[in-house]
């Protein structure tokens, strides 16, 4: 038996071999469909982490509690009662509203400084961080401020409302991001300053818990919403799983459209065996004469579409990676102000690869069959 399928695939190769023209635009055909595939999902695997580790840190809490209408209505003194609940490690209260810069609204935070280093990993690409009780200083994120045209030292107008007389405010950093996944948030101010733009003094948006257990989550979020019934009550895991929801749906049609290359690449696949059986047929009239059974023949022409779909699996593995290198440097030059992840996940590559293996034997599986029911008698009276 594995004597059987090493001739097999000897034969096969050499019928590759004399037809290198033609099994090099099949090869090539999976190669386009398995380097797309590995592609788009390297990208959307690295947006996935990217984008939980971002939230994870940029969070910072296990449950996050705010008002049901999303305005500035949670008395500030609710963060004493929390600290009071067995399991609690801290609550962070933050203000985080819509703020016009001019005429542009920018998304905005208020949240002491001390709570803000404890709770998040801030990077700065300019300046100084705020400082306790500064009500007129603001930190902008590194991307709003260059769309804005905004530098450190400049003065900047905030109101909560467009054409209401705001408040003149002195930049005195730039964040580069919050997290390892570098998301941009629009500016920062300090607590007491969000408050009194937003005429809400005393009252905030949010509240960030932070556990001292993370397994204490789903017993302190049911004893939150006993005490405070006209909240919004969320834990972090919730709203990682929405997260989880959402990038599999982009997964999915990220794949979809992958597939369609992959298509192709079958379809080339399935042309090149049906015409490599269709000038062998004599050969095959041949080979059963002298004893060769059903399975021998079908394996012989199946190892020709195996060795095919290995050959552009590997190949297309290789190029799909290059090919978000490829994706990082265009979105350089063209001054984007993105960030393309490369997370090279050994499943994505595995998977590819049996895709294409897959997608070579089933490609391969009627033609071969046909092979193997040719009649001898008349596949040697074949010319």
């Amino acid at each position: 038996m594995p004597r059987t399928l090493a001739v097999a695939f000897k034969i096969a190769y050499r019928s590759i071999t004399r037809r290198k023209f033609r099994s090099a635009l099949t090869t090539l055909g999976v190669v386009i469909g398995i380097s797309t595939i590995v592609s788009l999902m390297t990208v959307a695997y690295g947006m996935r982490t990217q984008v939980k580790n971002t939230l994870n840190e940029m969070l910072g809490a296990g449950i996050i509690i705010s008002s049901r209408t999303g305005g500035v209505d949670i008395p500030e003194y609710v963060k004493d009662i929390i600290l009071n609940v067995s399991g609690v490690k801290d609550a962070v209260p933050v203000v985080t509203t819509m703020i016009n810069v001019g005429d542009r609204p920018v998304l905005t935070i208020g949240i002491n400084p001390e709570d803000a280093t404890r709770l998040y990993r801030v990077s700065l690409e300019e300046g100084r961080l705020l400082r306790q009780g500064e009500k007129d200083s603001v930190i902008f994120g590194a991307t709003t401020a260059a769309t804005l045209g905004i530098g450190v030292n400049d003065t900047v107008t905030l109101s909560a409302q467009q054409g209401v007389v705001g408040k003149k405010f002195r930049v005195v950093g730039l964040l580069r991001a919050i997290g390892t996944g570098e998301l941009n948030i629009g500016c920062f101010l300090t607590l007491d300053a969000a408050q009194e733009l937003v005429n809400r003094k005393g009252y905030v948006s949010n509240i960030l818990v932070v556990l001292e257990d993370p397994n204490l989550g789903e017993s302190l979020e049911e004893t939150f919403r006993e005490m405070f019934e006209d909240a919004n009550i969320v834990r972090q895991e919730e709203i990682m799983r929405q997260i989880d929801r959402v990038m599999s749906v982009i997964n999915g049609v990220l794949l979809a459209l992958g597939s369609v290359s992959l298509a192709v690449g079958a379809l080339g696949i399935l042309n090149t065996v049906m015409m490599s059986v269709h000038e062998r047929r004599r050969e095959i009239g041949m080979l059963k004469a002298v004893g060769a059974e059903r399975w021998h023949v079908l394996f012989l022409f199946l190892s020709e579409a195996l060795i095919i779909s290995i050959i552009g699996g590997i190949i297309g593995c290789g190029l799909g990676l290059a090919g978000v290198y490829l994706i990082q440097w265009l979105v350089s030059i063209m001054g984007l102000n993105l960030t393309v992840p490369l997370l090279v996940a050994p499943e994505v590559l595995i998977g590819a690869f049996l895709m294409a293996i897959t997608i070579g034997l089933f490609a391969g599986l009627y033609p071969s069959w046909k092979a193997a029911n040719v009649p001898p008698v008349e596949a040697l009276r074949y010319e």
